[in-house]
């Protein structure tokens, strides 16, 4: 056998897909001791329904030393295995239909792992943290395995409850006085899996931080409004740096319903050409009839708003079959670098890579237009299925393909927090 050896392990054994009539032991219920079984040449190997927990594998794959891809597909593994850390030419991770999967911690960030896989259909996840040296990746992950609340998948999305965010978060967001929140303790969202309730949430994308609320109270805080979908201004003169800016906005349902479709939020600095048109992590939210509250801080740190630069702010419905609403009031904030804080509390933040000020080349759609979305990272593990399938049109590829953007969880930047790589 030679390096070009493919091997499928499930119930009956281990065979080579080079020459079927090598066929190995039954494999035993603990992995660990299956392993000696494997052939050091192995390059591609599938563990696929096997009924493996995180415990059953090995502590290394050391020896493993020319394994590339690796499936683990359906076992009930919850976490990743140490062992896939320790492949040295790894390239391909497959967890797909892993339904009992709550944390991948650190996987291979050698040059040559390229592609991580998740799906499944029980809304599982909760942790995705990687390596600060990672190298790009395909990523590909159905958004339906997160949990409802409080997950974070480094670089890309973070969300947790807003009573358990620290007090010097908020202030440096500029977001203070924000009690009159408790009254509103629940709020039921929904990404694509239904509805489901959670306590109300702070969440963070592109440099973005926002939370959602029923009702029409914007913070006392927020005193440049106008009424309707829109804004206009230019950002006062300060002997400080501006560092973010705060919007918030109140909708109400056009008809007699309970959900709401989240509107693009669209920035533009008219005086620097730069625009950016975000769309929230999550899709619809119910709030019981009551109006909905989206407060947002968007950073800035790099230049992109300056004092008297022009500024304006749309609010644009998506359409939807159903739950129109209509935006009635819209305001803004500024926050301004002080100058007293010694430690930057938001430099974890700063350092994700995807983010305004960061590197959003795959983000762009015109000269200094980004469209921040989740779908420009996540490619759905469907379209990998058809892009493999030989079955598209060469338009349908192509469509697919320029979707891609190469995730990269951590800039390497200067942030406090991330160093500078080699």
């Amino acid at each position: 056998m030679d390096s070009t050896e493919k091997f499928k392990a499930n119930s009956t054994g281990v065979n080579t897909k080079m020459d079927s009539s090598a066929i190995l032991e039954v494999i035993p219920s603990d992995l660990r001791f299956f392993t000696v079984s494997l052939p050091r040449s192995l390059v591609s190997l599938s563990l696929k329904d096997n009924s493996l927990s995180t415990e059953s594998f090995p502590m290394d794959f050391n020896y493993l030393s020319m394994l590339k891809e690796l499936y683990l597909d359906e076992n009930p593994i919850v976490s990743l295995p140490n062992c896939v850390r320790s492949l040295p030419r790894f390239e391909t991770l497959s967890m797909v239909k892993c339904n009992m999967l709550t944390s991948v911690e650190h996987p291979p960030h050698t040059p040559t792992f390229m592609k991580l896989y998740f799906d499944s259909k029980r809304p599982s996840l909760r942790k995705v943290i990687f390596h600060p040296q990672m190298s790009p990746l395909d990523f590909f992950m159905d958004w339906k395995m997160l949990a409802p609340s409080s997950f974070e998948i480094e670089g890309m999305v973070k969300t947790q409850p807003m009573e358990s965010v620290e007090e010097k978060v908020l202030c440096s967001l500029g977001w203070t006085k924000l009690d009159s929140h408790n009254d509103r303790c629940l709020v039921t969202c929904t990404g694509y899996r239904g509805r489901e309730e959670c306590e109300i949430q702070m969440y963070y994308e592109f440099g973005i931080f926002s939370t959602i609320y029923g009702g029409q109270e914007m913070p006392n805080w927020i005193t440049d409004r106008r009424t309707g979908p829109s804004i206009s201004f230019t950002i006062p003169s300060s002997p400080n740096k501006l560092t973010g800016l705060n919007f918030c906005f109140v909708q109400m349902p056009l008809f007699v319903s309970e959900s709401f479709y989240l509107p693009l939020i669209k920035i533009s600095n008219i005086t620097k050409n730069l625009t950016w048109i975000y769309q929230h992590y999550l899709d619809v939210v119910y709030l019981g009839g009551k109006c909905l509250t989206l407060l947002s801080h968007w950073m800035f740190g790099s230049n992109e708003m300056e004092c008297s630069d022009h500024v304006t702010i749309t609010i644009t419905q998506r359409k939807v079959p159903d739950g129109d609403a209509v935006t009635k009031e819209c305001g803004v904030s500024f926050v301004y670098d002080d100058g007293e804080e010694e430690e930057d509390v938001l430099g974890y933040y700063k350092s994700w890579n995807h983010i305004i000020g960061g590197d959003l080349t795959g983000f762009q759609s015109t000269t200094g237009e980004y469209i921040l979305k989740k779908s420009r990272i996540l490619r759905p593990y469907v379209d990998t299925y058809l892009l493999n399938s030989g079955n598209l049109s060469e338009e349908g590829a192509r469509l697919i393909k320029d979707k891609r953007v190469y995730f990269k969880a951590l800039s390497q930047r200067k942030s406090g927090v991330v160093e500078d790589g080699p």
